[in-house]
């Protein structure tokens, strides 16, 4: 029975089917670099978490406060790198911490999936921050799952390390990476392929910093983050003045279906309405660090609220679909958070927005 099962495992691995997983959280090779920290809300905003809540079937629920997990860094001997997702193998089981929690493991291509993939031994010291399929070409995720993790292991490994990251990744994650990177020559980029597998000699795995639902960082994690691409990028350092609207009307969901009735009010009180996906990413940057109010539905265009300085924000949501992502990213930031709470989603997430209740929040708020 022990040599059938032995068998099975290995054809299953051989396929990369894995059916087990592993926590290293009690790791003997785990180095804890911050405690785990309850972070507490107001009243005021325990109102709105309460509704998110709600909308997530109380999953999860962080209204009586949210637990910034431990940050650390983890040794492995020769644990295996999935080229498709970014998961970490240890002795033929995924590593749940290496794609962030036991609900993103069900979902990743590393879990239950055959595929086949080519395997390489690589001797050294290997670490790995990229995290598919959620950030394969994501700004949130990127930002907010994959840099942090990298900012762990620049700011606390101090010999020579290779960076494994994704063969074709965007033309921002490229950039923004080697903004982060440039003033730490130990560490060094190599390129895996999704049909690749690498069996690492030493292997080092930060953890996720920011919770799942979450765009909540720890101020000297975002802080150095947000000086390394705007150093990056040559952003003048204006004073923030201008008023955006970020539009989904060219979008495929998450679209306001009577934003045209939305425009007159926007344009009576000075905002511009803006499509970032037609501009660069720089102009993204740019954009949204010279805003002094950031208004629209809920997408990932807010992601970008990352580079504002004291700005304020008003996100729009359905009332079937209210998420706290950019919420957690503004009280992490010391942004000045609104919402406002629309119709019922439809079957594509869009929705409508009260005419009225949008021109008294805007009142509100300019």
């Amino acid at each position: 029975m022990a040599l059938l099962r032995k068998t099975v495992l290995k054809i299953l691995s051989a396929v990369n089917y894995y059916y087990r997983a592993v926590s290293v959280f009690h790791h003997a090779g785990k180095t804890v670099l911050r405690p785990a920290a309850l972070v507490n809300f107001k009243e005021n905003e325990q109102a709105f978490l309460t509704i998110c809540a709600a909308s997530f079937n109380l999953e999860p629920d962080y209204s009586r406060g949210m637990w910034q997990k431990e940050i650390s860094v983890t040794k492995l001997p020769y644990a295996m790198l999935l080229g498709n997702s970014g998961a970490v193998v240890l002795h033929d089981k995924v590593v749940v911490e290496s794609v962030l929690d036991q609900r993103r493991l069900s979902l990743s291509p590393a879990w239950r999936m055959p595929a086949f993939m080519l395997k390489k031994r690589k001797a050294g010291l290997y670490s790995s921050v990229f995290h598919f399929p959620w950030a394969e070409t994501s700004n949130y995720h990127w930002f907010l799952d994959c840099l942090p993790r990298l900012v762990v292991l620049a700011q606390t490994v101090q010999e020579p390390l290779t960076l494994i990251v994704n063969a074709n990744m965007p033309q921002f994650q490229f950039d923004t990476l080697n903004y982060v990177l440039k003033e730490f020559p130990h560490i060094d980029v190599a390129y895996i392929r999704k049909n690749e597998k690498w069996e690492c000699e030493h292997f080092l795995m930060p953890s996720f910093v920011a919770n799942n639902v979450s765009g909540y960082l720890p101020k000297e994690i975002s802080s150095f983050l947000r000086n390394k691409i705007l150093t990056g990028y040559r952003i003048d350092p204006k004073p923030p003045t201008r008023k955006i609207f970020i539009s989904r009307s060219r979008a495929s969901k998450r679209r306001i279906k009577n934003e045209v009735e939305l425009l007159p009010v926007l344009e009576r009180f000075g905002f511009e309405v803006v499509f970032p996906e037609t501009l660069s990413y720089r102009e993204q940057v740019a954009l949204f660090h010279e805003s002094r109010i950031i208004a629209g539905p809920h997408g990932a265009g807010f992601t970008n609220t990352f580079f504002a300085q004291n700005a304020t924000v008003l996100e729009l949501h359905p009332a079937t679909a209210v998420k706290p992502h950019y919420f957690l990213l503004s009280k992490g930031l010391d942004l000045d958070y609104h919402y406002l709470i629309g119709s019922e989603a439809d079957e594509k997430l869009d929705f409508e927005v009260s005419v009225e209740a949008f021109e008294r929040k805007l009142q509100e708020i300019v």
